[in-house]
């Protein structure tokens, strides 16, 4: 009898532990911006919200993981990302951005999520009046590097010639990109637009300047430890084109490339 109790008591303790590293296994913590980027992405009082936030879902759902969503100021989650083992992927990040701080390593990214244009916005008098030569106030958030820009525009901006102010929230970028006393603002017209639209209801108070210069980024999720996590979100980004579609009319992006 104690031999058959005994055995019995190992058999559940190994199902136990067996049931625990499963659910281990399955379970990942996404960092993500503490950023008001809505429609795009939003974290506002801990809550993780938008086109990212769905998307993401979905997978978690469809593939039986469980994600858990803990945001960070933009440059703490790089830092936090890149050297600490508490965070499994990093939403939403670009093989580009603090490349510097990437050197030597290895990152996983997915296919691209979403392909957002970033760039510079001006008051509506503005538009077609500056030019790469006399650009000399830009407002962005803290964490964003506004890097479209030719060598020659870099060096200015760190020896100064050109200055970029940073703010902790996108409503205090465009309060004061709306000042006119900045040149412009660096952002995603999809995020500034749907700002003045819908929230200050004053729809044109800045204009994408298509002529100063901006660029096409990649929204992807990456991951150091989980590359075959990333390998099954390709696979489902590329077998759940009708769910993406959708849920991008359902945030008012574009379906297609950036526009």
């Amino acid at each position: 009898m104690w031999l058959e109790m005994k055995l019995t008591s190992m058999v559940m303790t190994c199902l136990c532990m067996a049931f625990i590293g499963t659910a281990a296994a399955s379970s990942f913590v996404v960092g993500v911006e503490e950023i008001d980027y809505y429609p795009l992405h939003s974290c506002v009082n801990g809550k993780f919200s938008g086109y990212g936030r769905d998307l993401l879902d979905a997978f978690a759902k469809q593939s039986g993981y469980s994600f858990t969503y803990t945001p960070l100021p933009v440059s703490r989650l790089f830092h936090t990302f890149l050297n600490d083992s508490s965070i499994d992927f990093k939403y939403p990040d670009n093989p580009h951005w603090q490349a510097d701080l990437k050197k030597g390593k290895s990152i996983f990214y997915s296919a691209p999520v979403i392909n957002v244009i970033e760039g510079l916005l001006v008051k509506p008098e503005k538009v077609d009046q500056l030019s790469s030569a006399s650009l000399r106030a830009i407002v962005t958030m803290r964490g964003f590097t506004p890097w479209p820009f030719e060598q020659a525009m870099r060096q200015k901006i760190n020896n100064g010639t050109i200055r970029v102010y940073q703010e902790d929230s996108f409503s205090k970028v465009i309060g004061l990109g709306m000042t006119g006393h900045y040149d412009a603002i660096y952002a995603s017209p999809i995020v500034i637009n749907y700002y003045l639209d819908e929230i200050v209801h004053k729809p044109g108070a800045l204009v994408f300047d298509r002529k100063l210069p901006f660029e096409s980024n990649d929204f992807s999720l990456s991951s150091i430890r989980q590359g075959e996590v990333i390998k099954q979100f390709n696979e489902f980004l590329e077998k759940n084109q009708p769910l993406i579609i959708e849920l991008k009319r359902k945030y008012r992006l574009p379906e297609k490339a950036a526009q």
